[in-house]
């Protein structure tokens, strides 16, 4: 399970290329400046700036005098009332406050696994030929600092769907929900893609209508279904791919394994990216719902050595494994419990991650690694190692711990009821890996800098992978 969340940290300035990159650079630079707690809007032909001590640097100011005229013209259009109900930016506007997920109430039956299992399979192939893919959706929605492929309508750059595109036509039907037309689908693709959409119940027809009440993610190759970007108060939804899902997939070092374990699995993701190079795979989540989300893709990209398992953690799972991946719950909530939904870790946001963390002595093979992506809500004065010391009860030492977290101090819980008020000086979050040391001497690296995660084509070019690092020479060690 995993949720959407405004995360801040510190990126770099993006620097002009051509001409025709310009647009996406505005997006950059405008993320740049909500990494950095920096404040933008307009006021009658000027730009507004508010930002904390230090954030404005002299190179920061520079790029601001510069593309004066082109985020003013950015920041005007964001403004402007548009036709959907989701297609504001979350740029902070001058009171402060910034866009929200829409809240409704509505039950959304499960989508369906057909009977004749090749339909499914060929359905996947055709949205393979038309180009529906990770690549084709980063050109068109461009891509953001750390977080990859920007599918999410408040945070992505505005854009006009193309109807002549088929990509485009997916992109409105699958990720914005909004309604095209079956006509033109079943040109541009297949009358056989319109009708097993329909079978599935990945889509339904309203007149000469298609409209989805799912999301349907490309992801390193696979397909994911989720339900939709909004809190629906009815359902313990199934989370849609977050940019985060990209980065931990990315992350993860794709070697060959015995087993993998994917806890929290959600829609399945990281267990179905996990079964190219695993002999099995076990995927684990509390919610039932989740459960049949998984198995439905799972068929879909044609999986068939995972096993789906309703489970608390390791409660129902046996044995141990090689490769460990994890996105909790971790939200701090006082109104709900950990995994009562998607995003609650606890009224500390730490309570799964601190029992995954616990596990671990246990659960991961000699040989194994752990990838867990996270919140970590550390209080003022701590550290992510701190607790991880704790939890290990004072262990830390016997692992080498790759640290690819940055600071969050303007994060933003976009669904509980009652969100943490208090000092986030200390949150960070990112992925930690963590294997034991080869050396007996355990070390922990931070290493997650301030570049960027993601290419332009949306594929991830970090891999958290112990073995670069070579000898720990140079990297604090765990019992320092």
């Amino acid at each position: 399970m995993a949720s959407a969340r405004l995360l801040q940290g510190r990126a770099p300035i993006p620097r002009r290329s051509t001409r025709g990159r310009s647009q996406m650079e505005t997006a950059t630079l405008l993320s740049v400046l909500r990494d950095r707690n920096v404040r933008v809007w307009v006021e009658g032909d000027r730009l507004k700036c508010s930002a904390p001590a230090g954030a404005l640097d002299a190179e920061l100011r520079a790029t601001l005098a510069d593309r004066k005229q082109e985020l003013l013209a950015w920041l005007r259009q964001a403004e402007t009332p548009k036709s959907g109900p989701a297609d504001s930016l979350p740029i902070e506007r001058e009171d402060g406050t910034s866009a929200l997920l829409p809240t409704v109430s509505r039950e959304v039956p499960l989508p369906i696994i057909p009977a004749q299992r090749e339909r499914m399979s060929r359905f996947a192939k055709e949205l393979r030929s038309c180009g529906y893919d990770l690549a084709s959706c980063a050109e068109r929605l461009e891509v953001l600092p750390r977080l990859g492929v920007n599918f999410w309508q408040r945070m992505r750059m505005s854009w006009t769907p193309r109807k002549s595109d088929p990509i485009d036509n997916l992109i409105t039907l699958f990720i914005d929900g909004q309604q095209v037309s079956a006509d033109v689908i079943a040109k541009q693709i297949s009358s056989f893609f319109v009708d097993v959409a329909l079978e599935m119940r990945l889509a339904e027809k309203n007149g000469d209508l298609l409209q989805s009440n799912f999301c349907l993610f490309p992801c390193y190759g696979k397909y994911l279904v989720t339900d939709q970007a909004e809190k629906n108060t009815a359902i313990n939804q199934v989370m849609w791919l977050w940019g985060e899902s990209f980065m931990l997939g990315g992350f993860v070092k794709r070697i060959p394994r015995r087993r993998a374990i994917d806890l929290g699995t959600g829609s399945g993701v990281h267990a179905i990216l996990a079964s190219d190079h695993s002999a099995t795979v076990v995927g684990a989540d509390v919610s039932p719902r989740a459960i049949a989300f998984s198995n439905f893709n799972a068929a879909l990209n044609e999986k068939s050595n995972i096993d789906f398992v309703t489970s608390d953690l390791f409660d129902s799972i046996d044995g141990t494994c090689d490769l460990l991946v994890c996105n909790p719950p971790y939200a701090p909530d006082t109104a709900a419990k950990a995994s009562d939904n998607f995003w609650s870790g606890g009224i500390e946001g730490t309570e799964l991650l601190r029992r995954v963390v616990e596990a671990l002595p246990t659960r991961l093979d000699a040989d194994g690694t752990a990838y867990i992506n996270a919140l970590f809500p550390n209080p003022p004065g701590t550290k992510i190692r701190d607790h991880f010391d704790a939890w290990l009860e004072g262990n830390l030492a016997e692992w080498d711990v790759l640290d690819h977290t940055w600071p969050v101090p303007g994060y933003q819980d976009l669904f509980s009821e009652q969100p943490f008020q208090g000092d986030m000086s200390a949150w960070r979050f990112g992925v930690v890996s963590m294997r034991r040391s080869r050396t007996g001497r355990g070390w922990w690296k931070e290493v997650a800098g301030s570049g960027l995660f993601f290419r332009e084509d949306g594929s991830c070019s970090v891999i958290a992978d112990h073995d670069a690092y070579g000898s720990p020479a140079g990297i604090s060690p765990n019992n320092s």
